[in-house]
């Protein structure tokens, strides 16, 4: 009987000590989880690639924001609008997806500092920057745009003799540049420098747009209140910024550094 007992205790004990060694590592490697909430259609900022998988400029910065926070970055990607019902109620920690920093949203949730400035471009053959180095040179001509866009709004605006050519999708409207069959693609300044960084025929330029535009700021938004997690955003920014980090993901989407603009804002 007294055998018995010490063989139960003794195995109790090995129980123990092995659930220990297990655990004990576990906890004390384990990183916090940062549940981050984007759409899955704004190419270059956030969107569904060829392989279905969500990439792009946001996902990138804030893998390389939250690795440098120690969290593990979990990206949830939904629809536009349900963003910010799904931060107000806790299913996600913030939201990265080309998002404006608005008076109205402000209402709902906070930014964090801005860390793009969005404007308005066209993209044209380099053989004819000199004949259209300004927009209004582009009154008259045959564009494209791209539907329901800022583009097509602005040229249908302020450029109101031009023919234009409205297509689903940015890289249908390239093509047709590239064809000779319009002068010009106009478009938000990040769709044409994503294309423009990823050209490999080296034909094409862009020219800003600088008049009648509202430059947009985008930010990361977190849970109104949410002070500490703002505090380790803001601070992780400016130091993914002068380490390096932020100008190496920006070159690899854009080709140039995206603070710049923003500095000189």
């Amino acid at each position: 009987m007294i055998n018995a007992l010490k063989k139960i205790v003794f195995a109790a004990c090995i129980g123990v000590m092995s659930f220990s060694s297990v655990a004990a590592p576990e906890s004390a490697t384990q990183k916090k989880v940062l549940n981050v909430g984007c759409e899955g259609a704004f190419a270059p900022f956030t969107y569904i690639n060829d392989e279905g998988n969500i990439t792009g400029f946001d996902i990138d910065l804030i893998k390389e924001l939250g690795e440098h926070l120690g969290y593990d970055v979990k990206i949830n990607v939904m629809q536009f609008d349900g963003l910010i019902p799904s931060l107000m109620v806790g299913n996600i920690d913030l939201i990265i997806s080309g998002f404006t920093i608005t008076d109205e949203r402000a209402k709902k949730v906070d930014f964090s500092d801005p860390y793009y400035l969005c404007g308005m471009s066209y993209v044209i053959n380099k053989k004819n920057l000199n004949k259209y180095d300004s927009y209004e040179k582009l009154n008259g001509q045959t564009l494209c745009t791209q539907l329901a866009a800022t583009g097509t709004n602005f040229a249908q605006k302020y450029l109101p003799k031009s023919h234009l050519k409205i297509f689903n999708a940015p890289p249908e409207t390239y093509i047709e540049l590239g064809n000779d069959s319009c002068v010009a693609a106009v478009h938000d300044k990040p769709v044409n420098d994503f294309f423009l960084a990823r050209d490999v025929s080296g034909k094409f330029t862009s020219v800003e747009i600088t008049q009648h535009i509202n430059k947009e700021y985008y930010g990361i938004a977190v849970q109104k209140g949410n002070t500490k997690l703002l505090n380790e955003i803001n601070k992780g920014l400016k130091e993914i910024e002068s380490n390096g980090v932020f100008e190496k993901v920006s070159k690899h989407w854009f080709g140039y550094n995206i603070l710049e603009s923003l500095k000189e804002e």
